[in-house]
């Protein structure tokens, strides 16, 4: 049953009831100046974020190290020699990551990025892993990034002429300090392609047709060249063979 109201009784006034003293209004709280939002530098560089501990990077790096360790070992004939990567495998490598050895630069320049320069024609373990580790590589999808970056476009000249170095010393066979004169035209088609040199073609038709005398050139007879084609125009006017201290095959050219 629904409850009754109470209701005063007739005749009798309702009791007022008594007055509440005023009370003091509490302040409000201040309110706690709002942090700013960090900066892109700032996040980019990690500030505004939980620091990682030292255990969890040192874990990530261990995990970058094992992950080069496996890729390496991927492409290495452990029978043969486990701690480097012969032509073989350097070969097998491009094909995963799209690149053609035999007609891309590109090959030879991620040679030179890696630091192979120990033996010709190879990649020790030890080069691999301090090479990967200054790229940022750890998987195939990180080799396939960094294509684009390998363009010699890129290089300097000075880069380039370090670069150029190399190719000849990587290509060459065992303890052999030159490299045969075949080898060498496709080298020079390959490296020097797209670089408007005015003599590379002429140059390699010459290689070609020389005799046996010329059969196998040394690395100053390849340095030379460059400096030669970088400083004769194409009909040879500057050239001078009485005063210049050009290589023979330079001056049979």
């Amino acid at each position: 049953p629904k409850k009754k109201k109470a209701v005063a009784k007739k005749g009798t006034k309702a009791k007022a009831k008594p007055a509440k003293a005023p009370t003091k209004k509490k302040a409000a709280p201040r309110k706690k100046a709002a942090k700013a939002s960090p900066t892109k530098e700032e996040k980019m560089w990690g500030s505004g974020k939980k620091k990682k501990s030292a255990g969890s990077s040192s874990e990530a790096g261990a995990g970058d190290a094992a992950a080069r360790t496996a890729l390496f070992n991927k492409y290495v004939n452990a029978e043969e020699d486990p701690f480097s990567m012969d032509m073989e495998g350097i070969a097998a490598l491009c094909d995963d990551i799209d690149l053609d050895p035999t007609a891309d630069v590109r090959a030879m320049v991620l040679m030179w990025k890696l630091g192979a320069s120990a033996k010709p024609g190879e990649i020790s373990s030890s080069e691999w892993n301090k090479g990967c580790e200054s790229l940022g590589l750890s998987s195939v999808d990180d080799f396939k990034r960094l294509l684009p970056g390998l363009d010699t476009g890129f290089l300097d000249p000075s880069d380039f002429r370090k670069f150029y170095k190399f190719v000849f010393q990587f290509s060459r066979e065992g303890t052999n300090k030159t490299i045969e004169k075949d080898m060498v035209v496709a080298l020079l088609q390959l490296v020097l392609a797209g670089r408007n040199n005015v003599h590379l073609n002429s140059f390699c038709e010459f290689l070609e047709s020389s005799g046996d005398e010329n059969n196998r050139i040394s690395l100053d007879s390849w340095s030379s060249f460059l400096d030669f084609s970088m400083q004769t125009s194409e009909s040879c006017e500057e050239y001078d063979m009485d005063e210049g201290a050009w290589p023979v095959l330079i001056d049979e050219y």
